[in-house]
C-alpha cells in the first residue's frame, strides 16, 4: 500500500510539475538600485560625431559618451555611447537611445533630454544644467528600470561640457 500512494504521489509531483508554467517556477525578480556621479561628457564636433538632420534644424549626434562611477548593484566606471537628435544646439533637448555598460553588464537605454537650463552654481555664476531620464533593459528581459541623471557644467566657448561642476546618475529597477 505504501509503494502504490509513493507511485501515485510521484505520478501527479510530475503531472503538476508539466503543466505549471515555466514562468511561475522562476526566481523572482530582484529590486535594483545604483546611483553616481557622471565624470564626463565627451565633446561633440560638427562632422565628427554631430550633423545636421537634414534642413529640419535639429542636429543628429552619433557615439557620444558619458562616463563616470557607480555604487549600489552596480559598482564601478559606467560608460554610455548614445545617439540623440536634439532640436537644437543651445537647448540640447531630445531623444536618445544607446548602451550602458557598467560593471560588467551591458543594458539597451532609451530617453529624453531636457532642454538646458540655467541654475545658481557653487561657483556665484549662473551655469548649464544638463538633465537626462530614461529606461534602461537588459538583453533577453533579465531586467528592466529608469534611470536620472543631472550635470551642471562650466561650457567651452561653443556650449560644450568644458568640466562638470556637479552631477548624479541614478538607476533603479527589478532584475
Amino acid at each position: 500500500m505504501k509503494r502504490r500512494m509513493l507511485f501515485i504521489s510521484l505520478v501527479l509531483v510530475l503531472v503538476l510539475a508539466a503543466l505549471m508554467p515555466a514562468t511561475a517556477l522562476a526566481a523572482k525578480p530582484q529590486s535594483f538600485n545604483a546611483s553616481g556621479s557622471i565624470a564626463y561628457i565627451e565633446d561633440t564636433v560638427i562632422g565628427d560625431n554631430v550633423f545636421p538632420a537634414g534642413n529640419s534644424g535639429r542636429w543628429r549626434v552619433v557615439n557620444r559618451e558619458i562616463g563616470g562611477e557607480l555604487s549600489g548593484d552596480i559598482n564601478g566606471s559606467f560608460v554610455m555611447t548614445y545617439q540623440a537628435n536634439i532640436e537644437s544646439q543651445w537647448t540640447q533637448a531630445g531623444n536618445l537611445h544607446g548602451d550602458l555598460d557598467a560593471g560588467g553588464y551591458h543594458l539597451k537605454v532609451n530617453g529624453a533630454i531636457q532642454p538646458l537650463e540655467l541654475v545658481p552654481s557653487p561657483l556665484g555664476v549662473s551655469l548649464p544644467k544638463l538633465t537626462i531620464a530614461g529606461h534602461w533593459s537588459r538583453a533577453g528581459g533579465q531586467g528592466q528600470g529608469d534611470f536620472d541623471a543631472w550635470v551642471i557644467f562650466v561650457p567651452d566657448e561653443y556650449g560644450h561640457v568644458a568640466w562638470v561642476v556637479a552631477s548624479s546618475f541614478v538607476m533603479d529597477g527589478e532584475w
